[in-house]
């Protein structure tokens, strides 16, 4: 009996062993064959199937390449790529029952010079000129982009942005616009964005004093920032995974702080006078 028991644990041991070491079960995703151009009609030569492990196949992922002759990319795929639904449809914008899109405008260096795409996630900073100067503040993070208007995208390939004169274009006539005309350096991105009201923070407690915060509908916000005129909203790409943040908000004067005493002009008889010595300090950043 003794000599059986080695063998008697050995059993399960190795059949264990084999359960671990036994391959993930695959399943079959289409991806793109070469680059495709947004705008391009799809046929069967512009995408293969590839098996993937079931853990790691993209939701929504698309396994029957016969669904996807003949719809339109409204998104560049590159080599590779998985194609779900959601790339298809030309403008098609898709919401969530709690989402509302909004458009704001944007600048080429408030709008990444057009390089974000649909799909991407992306935060908000309002630039606003007061009396006493500029203040910065994120006010919003984690909305997902749903358009970016034509002209101002940049290039497909999302390298650089073509000028008026650039040629080589490897999707030149796939039907996008940035590659027939000159990229715009402003444009309109539209954004999903939550309808549930949303907390903005204010974090002063490197400053020794209490935080605040503020709660608002982005819904409201977004397009009353966007229509002010002493206001410019400027957007920054998010990760997959962002690490979430609050900010105190920034106001541009109080970064002025002189290393000494700076002198000043005093009123004097006859118009002239010698500089005085009183010193000038800027406010300390609070």
């Amino acid at each position: 009996m003794k000599k059986l028991l080695p063998i008697v644990i050995a059993i399960p041991v190795f059949l264990l062993a084999l359960l671990f070491m036994r391959p993930e079960a695959t399943t079959p995703v289409v991806v793109a064959a070469m680059d495709l151009p947004e705008g391009h009609t799809l046929v069967a030569t512009d995408f293969t199937v590839s098996q993937v492990p079931q853990s790691q196949a993209p939701q929504g992922a698309i396994s029957d390449p016969a669904q996807l002759v003949g719809q339109t990319l409204r998104v560049f795929r590159g080599a590779g790529d998985v194609i779900n639904p959601s790339h298809l449809g030309g403008e098609v914008i898709i919401l969530a029952p709690d989402e509302r899109a909004v458009a704001i405008h944007v600048t080429d260096a408030a709008g990444l010079a057009g390089l974000i795409r649909p799909g991407d996630t992306v935060g908000v900073t309002a630039v606003m000129d007061s009396q006493d100067g500029p203040f910065a503040k994120t006010v919003a993070n984690g909305l997902r982009v749903l358009y970016i208007s034509p002209e101002f995208k940049a290039s497909q390939g999302g390298q650089s942005a073509p000028s008026a004169s650039s040629s080589g274009d490897p999707f030149a006539g796939g039907g996008s616009a940035s590659s027939q005309s000159p990229r715009e350096t402003e444009g309109t991105v539209v954004l999903a964005v939550p309808v549930d009201a949303i907390t903005i923070g204010y974090d002063f407690s490197t400053f020794g004093v209490n935080s605040e915060s503020r709660l608002v509908s982005l819904t409201d916000l977004l397009p009353a920032l966007d229509l002010v005129a002493n206001v410019q909203l400027s957007l920054f790409l998010e990760p997959d995974q962002p690490q979430s943040f609050i900010t105190s908000g920034i106001f541009i004067p109080n970064l002025v702080i002189t290393p000494g005493p700076t002198p000043t002009a005093t009123p004097c008889p006859g118009g002239i006078c010698a500089p005085s010595t009183t010193p000038t300090v800027a406010a300390p950043i609070p």
